[in-house]
């Protein structure tokens, strides 16, 4: 008897690698926005959790198109850090997480090292979620990626400059808000005459 409940259909990654700075999540961002590269247009359920949440996955979604107000991966993570216009997370070992043993001081050292690596805190090579929110026009499109320092480090994980469709992409300064940034990317005049962020 067939099954009544609806189709999923297979999720698909935008991109998988390490996204480093403001100006490479932007264009990401305004890849998935024209369309270039797949969004998240809903939650993932928990196969497609257990699945893909690992190191170099990334996720981009907007709230109104996929109805996720608050994105949600089951995993446990200590509290946020700035880090740039970034907000970043570490995984924490779940018997951390029912005592509070939290080392703040290690939370709040900048620098990817930063956080301490005590066994009774993080997971060993624990993976790391880093997050950002831009407005592209009128719409607020969030980025969602997650890496281990192990990866980075050994270079496992592919650049964003892999993606010559991307890279290559025009992407107008003017069509996000900078000024909700913390940071805000410098504006240079290329060759041709258009204005780009660097």
């Amino acid at each position: 008897m067939a099954s009544c409940s609806p189709e999923v259909l297979p999720f698909q990654l935008p991109f998988h690698g390490y996204i480093e700075t403001t100006v490479q999540a932007l264009r990401l961002i305004y890849a998935a926005h024209q369309s270039l590269i797949p969004r998240t247009t809903r939650r993932l359920n928990d196969l497609e959790r257990r699945s893909l949440i690992k190191s170099g996955a990334v996720f981009i979604f907007g709230v109104e198109e996929s109805g996720i107000k608050r994105w949600t991966d089951g995993l446990l993570w200590s509290p946020s850090r700035i880090a740039g216009n970034f907000l970043v997370y570490k995984e924490m070992n779940e018997r951390a997480r029912r005592h509070g043993d939290i080392n703040s001081c290690a939370l709040l050292s900048p620098g990817l090292s930063s956080y301490s690596d005590n066994q009774t805190t993080f997971k060993p090579n624990a993976l790391i979620k880093k997050t950002i929110t831009v407005t592209v026009n009128s719409s607020e499109l969030h980025l969602v990626s997650y890496y281990t320092l192990e990866d980075i480090n050994s270079g496992k994980l592919k650049k964003l400059s892999s993606r010559p469709d991307i890279m290559s992409l025009y992407m107008p300064p003017d069509i996000f808000r900078l000024n909700n940034l913390r940071v805000v990317p410098q504006v240079e005049m290329g060759p041709d005459g258009r204005a780009r962020l660097v």
